[in-house]
């Protein structure tokens, strides 16, 4: 047994506790570390979603009006032209809208892709359908929707191409411009290419009207 007054302290030297907090801040930063790349991640598969869901979402505007284009023919002008203009990143185009847009009928309509500088927006415009329209440059005084803007910095590039006949002798085939004054294309191609170089899958509509149905 120990005497008396000589009771021996038991505890941690400071070159223990040094090295204790030393191994102590090492962990620290490995699990700081790890779950910052965690968030990360995340933050970056979420941003990829969103992509795809608004690509997706656009996808399904796109499908929905352009398969209405009707084959309508300009009543004022020297000729009785059709209202179809399809260019590689504008669409001009006569179609339905349902009554809960604009209280329904015929409508003058652009889809274009507007690029200024870096920052690209996609534009949805329209005005009723009248008797002294000629051409589609009064939609450029049309109000206008942003159908997508933040969500394309994502996207590198969006193209639209047509197939059918360019006139009653030629053979159907794709190409960038159509301007056909009696003939609606058969088919209307979107091809949308994200900014890693990603390709989003073509998708092709055919406008629900033939155009032999005029007015």
């Amino acid at each position: 047994m120990s005497a008396p007054g000589r009771w021996r302290q038991q505890g941690f030297t400071l070159l223990e506790l040094l090295i204790a907090l030393t191994l102590l801040g090492f962990i620290l930063v490995l699990l700081f570390g790890g779950l910052r790349l965690g968030v990360r991640s995340w933050d970056v598969s979420q941003k990829q979603v969103d992509t795809l869901n608004s690509v997706r979402a656009l996808e399904s505007f796109l499908r929905r009006e352009m398969s209405a284009a009707f084959p309508y023919k300009w009543k004022s002008g020297p000729t009785r032209r059709l209202a179809f203009l399809g260019e590689r990143d504008r669409l001009s185009f006569v179609a339905q809208l349902p009554a809960r847009v604009g209280g329904g009928g015929l409508y003058v309509i652009s889809i274009a892709l507007d690029q200024q500088g870096k920052q690209k927006r996609i534009v949805w415009r329209y005005l009723p359908v009248s008797a002294q329209m000629q051409d589609f440059s009064v939609l450029a005084e049309a109000p206008q929707m942003v159908l997508a803007a933040s969500e394309l910095d994502q996207v590198g590039d969006i193209g639209l191409s047509y197939f059918g006949q360019e006139n009653d002798s030629s053979a159907p085939r794709w190409t960038d411009r159509w301007d056909n004054e009696t003939l609606l294309p058969t088919l209307i191609r979107v091809q949308v290419r994200l900014a890693n170089g990603t390709v989003w899958p073509d998708f092709v509509v055919a406008p629900m009207l033939s155009s032999g149905l005029s007015r």
